[in-house]
């Protein structure tokens, strides 16, 4: 039986409700939404952590944030902890990546992937005009920060000389990314003056926010942010997305003349999405607001199965690598804790989860008060300072912070996030119970059903049900030399 390709296709920092395939009405997706069109789109998909480092771990050892504890930007995770690409690899897949890595450590790299062209933007920092959280502006053709062309340039040399054995291959778009910047035509593709600035730019409630976001908008100069500014970096992240979105027909193309589309199982999805504006805030930072943690995902299987359903149950960004390990017929790690949707999508089954989870934030006390003096063009320390952890069941939506204000949202009546009800006495028991339920996911992290009293698998020797993820050399002799493991 011949064995599936698979591209995984992942732009950085994408809201989900700036896709046509998701609701938007002008940014005109059009090749994203056809993928929508041809495989199964997951309404109510939801990412680990609303950061790159963190979210892109999660996604591809399928483990929750607070089990890998890898927190901020620069955190990378050791290949040795069961993934996606040394799963594949294991199964005989030639392997390319393409982008940014933000995810396995940088030494280990090219023992993962056989074509590799590894390129990390930062926020486009050392650009002369970014210079706020909200910079936008033109991006020069020939700059070399100028790289979404490339690299699906590179991604489809990988597809042409493919040869007979099957590959896997991951392209890691750095847009659509602060700074807002894009090449022409996507930088005057769209009129600021046609934007509308979204409601809650005006409309939040700072003393009923956790304090973190209040700190955060001090320290990125939020309060010189004009209405104009913000319609020119939703401008110009539209732009970015059209980039995108005009890579991917490249890509797809590709594939068509090739041959190869009806057999190479597509994934997009992005790793979190995008402030906006929302709150008078742009970027993300350890929040879980729906602009940030709802994230597009988008499966597309070569053989058309799913083709033009919606998933529309609760889904977690950990539950899509079992599902793509399922589809191409390799063996899913027991340390996985995600679940696959292959047999629910076959039977027509959209009910999803009960329940997602997402955390976010480093282990260190939120700032309470802003820094005299001190600015950030991005939610570095100490924004990114506070853990926290949000539930989602139904329409109702939880958030508690270790020490900072929670949030309770009813979504279906107030879908923009505006009106906290933490402290309405109405809601009271919903909070309680709501609290009982984060509790006991957070709780659950390591739960995995291996259906044995035994971990019993010789090509996964640590039984990270005990042991942490990362257990090997002399961490593991350290642990064991503590009791008795025979």
């Amino acid at each position: 039986m011949e064995k599936y390709n698979l591209i995984i296709i992942t732009p950085d920092q994408m809201r989900a409700d700036y896709l046509g395939c998701y609701g938007h009405s002008t940014i005109g997706t059009k090749h994203i939404d056809a993928l929508a069109q041809n495989g199964v789109r997951f309404k109510n998909m939801y990412c680990a952590a609303p950061l790159c480092g963190p979210s892109r771990c999660s996604f591809a050892t399928s483990t929750y944030f607070s089990e890998h504890n890898h927190r901020n930007y620069w955190s990378t995770i050791s290949p040795s902890v069961p993934n996606i690409v040394t799963s594949l690899k294991q199964a005989g897949y030639r392997t390319g990546m393409f982008g940014k890595n933000h995810l396995f450590t940088y030494s280990e790299l090219p023992k993962l992937w056989d074509s590799l062209d590894e390129v990390c933007l930062g926020n486009y920092d050392g650009h002369p005009k970014y210079e706020h959280s909200y910079s936008s502006f033109t991006l020069e053709k020939d700059h070399p920060f100028n790289i979404t062309h490339k690299l699906t340039t590179e991604a489809i040399q990988f597809v042409e000389n493919s040869g007979e054995e099957p590959y896997f291959l991951w392209i890691n778009y750095q847009d659509p990314h602060p700074a807002f910047c894009c090449p022409g035509p996507y930088d005057t593709m769209f009129d600021p003056s046609e934007i509308d600035v979204p409601e809650s730019f005006y409309a939040y409630d700072s003393k009923s926010q956790p304090v973190k976001n209040e700190v955060f908008r001090v320290h990125s100069e939020m309060d010189q942010c004009t209405e104009d500014d913000l319609k020119k970096a939703i401008a110009h992240y539209m732009g970015q997305i059209r980039y995108v979105d005009d890579n991917v027909g490249r890509l797809c193309d590709a594939l068509k003349e090739n041959g190869q589309d009806k057999k190479t199982v597509i994934l997009f999805f992005s790793d979190h999405g995008e402030l906006l504006g929302d709150y008078r805030m742009t970027h993300k930072n350890p929040t879980f607001y729906e602009c940030l943690s709802h994230i597009p995902a988008i499966l597309v299987h070569p053989d058309g199965r799913w083709k033009n359903t919606v998933f529309s149950g609760l889904t977690e960004e950990v539950d899509m690598v079992p599902t793509l390990l399922e589809i191409l017929g390799v063996q899913i790690p027991p340390t996985m804790v995600g679940r696959s949707w292959v047999q629910a999508l076959d039977a027509g089954d959209d009910t999803g989860r009960d329940t997602i989870l997402c955390e976010a934030g480093g282990g260190c006390p939120t700032c309470q008060e802003p820094i005299e003096g001190f600015t950030i063009t991005a939610p570095h320390a100490p924004t990114s300072f506070g853990p926290g952890a949000m539930i989602r069941k139904g329409n109702l939506k939880l958030s508690v912070y270790a020490d900072d204000l929670g949030e309770l949202y009813d979504l279906e009546k107030d879908p923009h996030e505006l009106h906290n009800l933490y402290h309405d006495d109405s809601y009271r028991a919903v909070r309680d119970e709501m609290t009982l339920l984060l509790l006991k996911r957070v709780m659950s992290v390591k739960v995995r059903d291996i259906h044995k009293l035994d971990w019993d698998y010789p090509q996964y020797p640590y039984d990270v049900r005990f042991e942490p993820l990362e257990s090997f050399g002399a961490v593991l002799e350290d642990i064991r030399a503590s009791g008795d493991y025979s």
